[in-house]
């Protein structure tokens, strides 16, 4: 029987974006296997530069999947997610929500909860749309919008806990949680090491999560960031 590898799309897409070693070791397959596919593709293998950012490189920031911009501008994937946080710039995602007049109406009508299943976004982004234009939920008082966020704040995010921070800085607990998890920031108490992601795709993140006493939730992101495949059920 034959033991040919399938490959996906997505798989693909990570070729010449990285070198084919370090994409043999997060795939789980061998070095050669990954440098046949590549040149049959006719992919140029990866070269890493430390080239200084152009303006028209940083356009293109977020108008694509990392992966797809990383293969075009001959980046590794982890340069222009990097790049891409640093600069404040959402990930690329064909199908975010578009808030209209009416769904901002629902902020003050409805619980987060429900207007979150209403839309088919997450309950976060919900009071973080509320926390950003001051609107207070049903029968809550009023909140001001929250004032732009400066360098030297970012750069506490992740040293401690979004609580302890958000009473330092003056700001509410959402805000400071969802500006973490926007620049893809570990929070407070777990720091991800070459052991630990060598765990990750190994088994289920469940799994991980239980072993290294983070999130469910943290492992998944830190696995999807580093294009690692879910790994199997026990």
């Amino acid at each position: 029987m034959s033991r040919a590898i399938l490959w996906a799309a997505d798989v693909d897409r990570l070729l010449g974006t990285m070198t084919d070693r370090v994409l043999a070791q997060r795939l789980g397959r061998s070095r050669q296997t990954i440098t046949l596919r590549r040149q049959k593709l006719r992919i140029p293998p990866f070269q890493p530069h430390r080239q200084p950012w152009s303006r028209v490189e940083e356009e293109l920031l977020g108008t694509m999947p990392d992966q797809r911009l990383a293969r075009r501008l001959k980046r590794s994937v982890e340069s222009v997610a990097l790049r891409r946080a640093a600069k404040g710039i959402r990930i690329f995602n064909p199908k975010k929500h578009r808030w209209t007049p009416a769904d901002d109406k629902l902020l003050s009508e409805r619980p987060a909860a429900q207007i979150a299943l209403f839309l088919g976004i997450s309950k976060m982004a919900v009071l973080h749309r509320r926390s950003r234009l001051g609107i207070a939920p049903p029968g809550g008082r009023k909140f001001a919008p929250s004032r732009p966020w400066q360098s030297g704040e970012d750069a506490l995010l992740g040293t401690m806990s979004d609580v302890e921070l958000a009473r330092r800085l003056g700001r509410t607990v959402i805000n400071v949680s969802w500006r973490r998890r926007r620049l893809d920031i570990q929070p407070h108490g777990h720091r991800w090491t070459p052991k630990a992601d060598a765990l990750l795709g190994k088994m289920p993140d469940e799994k991980v999560a239980r072993r290294l006493g983070c999130t469910v939730k943290a492992v998944a992101r830190r696995r999807e960031n580093l294009h690692i495949p879910v790994g199997g059920r026990d």
